[in-house]
């Protein structure tokens, strides 16, 4: 709001408030992360553990590495964002993340050595941050860490980063759950199977959230200026948009998922059917509450769920300790599905929808999506049995596969809905907007 308003002396009293909340969270995952290094030992798994290497040393490479993300002017990053200027952090973490690669590669090939290539990791993270820090200085240097807020603003501030702390934390330890589970029931073997499959899953959540990213300020600043009748429409409209989007990518991960880790590591190292069902469909939930987060995060309701956030991670916690034991990876999966849909997805729509729209609302909002889920799921079937009974192997299949899905996916959704008035609404919206990047 003080940005949308134009108020800097209030953004640089924000400014110097973040800086010190940033410090305090780095030095809370420092301190908690030392604190697991003792349970190593129970949480690693048979003779799988390198023992030319000392694995707690990668542990606090790691570990510093998310620290630093923290304390080297992390909370700099608030003001591109919010100024709606995603793309100077864009371009340099593009930047930054193919030097990265480039100087990994060269370690793994010349060198041999897997600390270098961990070293080489924080290094980029502390690049990062000083060219970040640099571009603001240098683009918004009125924004300064000066002053401070009202006793009330402090109070309302504590409570809204209580609670994303909490929903970041919930975000970030889905996945280290999983994996922490994976390794200690069944080995790290399967967790680096397990991870291969993930690298995929979230190489598509990446490029997804280029959108979902470059959203979430404009979204703040409509909440912040416009009605909630308006910001409603707005966001059936780009849900309706996104969950096309998120459809396909989820057919085409069902389908092309084997054939393309067949060709990269190989039959052994590959998990069975069932498993990249339940992955792919874990993908398509986690992009149903996207939308619903972008405008969960502009209306700052992370205090309001505080709740549903730690009943999600209890219970993903939970479920994953006991299905683990008798379905393996596929139990692990499960289990995260059960937790994200029921508790996340259910329960943060319906903060949202009270909270903030007080609209009545949250009944269309569900059966958009379950009608969305259900032409997907369709759609999904008919590409399997299409794709199955393509003969080609390698790159060609998969070449195929990928024309196929995409061909059955575009043709089907615009059969569906193209008489609809959601999709004449989102195909007017995105014809305004193409006109103006023409002009």
């Amino acid at each position: 709001r003080p940005v949308a308003e134009q108020d800097t002396e209030t953004v640089c009293s924000y400014l110097g408030t973040y800086r010190r909340i940033y410090r305090t969270i780095g030095g809370v995952i420092l301190v908690l992360g030392l604190a697991v290094m003792p349970f190593f030992p129970s949480l690693l798994k048979g003779k799988e553990v390198p023992t030319d290497m000392d694995v707690s040393v990668w542990y606090l490479i790691f570990l510093a590495d998310a620290v630093a993300s923290y304390l080297l002017f992390g909370y700099k990053t608030a003001i591109p964002s919010a100024l709606q200027r995603e793309d100077i952090i864009s371009k340099i973490n593009t930047v930054v993340l193919i030097c990265k690669s480039v100087v990994q590669v060269i370690c793994l090939l010349f060198t041999d050595n897997f600390y270098f290539y961990l070293l080489s990791s924080l290094l980029f993270t502390v690049i990062r941050n000083f060219l970040i820090s640099f571009m603001v200085s240098r683009y918004y240097p009125q924004y300064v860490c000066k002053g401070g807020i009202s006793h009330v603003q402090s109070a309302e501030l504590k409570k809204l980063v209580y609670g994303l702390a909490l929903s970041k934390l919930r975000g970030v330890s889905r996945h280290a759950i999983d994996n922490i589970c994976i390794t200690a029931f069944i080995g790290l073997t399967m967790t680096a199977i397990y991870d291969n499959y993930f690298c995929i899953h979230s190489a598509v959540i990446a490029i997804m959230g280029i959108f979902s990213s470059a959203m979430t300020p404009s979204v703040g600043n409509s909440i912040a200026t416009e009605s909630t009748e308006k910001t409603w429409r707005d966001m059936r409209r780009f849900n309706f948009i996104y969950m096309l989007l998120a459809g396909w990518a989820t057919i085409c991960l069902l389908c092309l998922y084997q054939p393309f880790m067949k060709l990269w590591v190989g039959p052994k190292l590959m998990l069975g059917y069932g498993e990249v069902i339940a992955l792919s469909l874990y993908f398509y939930v986690l992009k149903m509450g996207d939308m619903r987060w972008i405008y969960f995060q502009g209306a700052g309701l992370w205090w309001k769920a505080r709740y549903i956030v730690i009943a999600e991670f209890l219970c993903n916690v939970l479920l994953n300790i006991l299905l683990a034991k008798y379905w393996g990876v596929l139990g692990i999966i499960i289990a995260t599905l059960i937790s994200l849909f029921f508790i996340n997805f259910i329960g943060e729509a319906w903060v949202l929808f009270k909270e903030y729209f007080k609209n009545g609302k949250l009944g269309t909002f569900f059966a958009d999506q379950a009608r969305y889920f259900l032409v997907t799921t369709l759609l999904a079937i008919l590409s399997i049995v299409v794709c199955d009974k393509i003969s080609a192997v390698g790159i060609i299949e998969l070449l195929a596969r990928g024309i196929l899905c995409t061909g059955i996916a575009l043709t089907g959704y615009f059969l569906v809905y193209h008489r609809t008035m959601q999709y004449q609404d989102a195909m007017n919206w995105i014809a305004k907007r193409v006109n103006i990047f023409i002009r």
